[in-house]
């Protein structure tokens, strides 16, 4: 049985405004966008005029996180909502930098520890 502490509450309070919060999100579409209506018949620069993008290198899967992810995707996002507020249509679309050759790399280098008898803790 799991003793009830000072911080339960707590956490549920901020589970129920996440819950809260998402739904508002998926039903106002917060982070969803249209194109402009008579888009495909613009010219180049007034259909681009109001768009913005942001993009964010996310880290590697066989690296360490640490607070200079943090700090530079804060960056990215926050100039994506500011952009938002202006009135562009802004976007900043999640997504996984993945090219293989660290993953392939640290496979390598594994299948030979493994064939010469070395351990990770060795």
């Amino acid at each position: 049985m799991v003793e009830e502490t000072k911080e339960q509450p707590r956490l549920q309070h901020l589970k129920q405004i996440e819950t809260a919060v998402k739904e508002r999100c998926a039903t106002d579409k917060t982070y969803e966008q249209e194109p402009l209506p008579g888009y495909e018949n613009m010219e180049f620069e007034e259909a681009n005029a109001t768009k913005y993008l942001a993009t964010f290198p996310f880290p590697y899967m066989n690296g360490y996180l640490h607070l200079g992810h943090a700090y530079s995707m804060s960056k990215a996002e926050f100039m994506t909502r500011f952009q938002r507020q202006t009135g562009r249509r802004a976007l900043f679309p999640f997504g996984f930098h993945c090219t293989g050759m660290p993953i392939s790399s640290a496979a390598i280098r594994l299948s030979r520890e493994i064939e010469g008898g070395k351990t990770c803790s060795n």
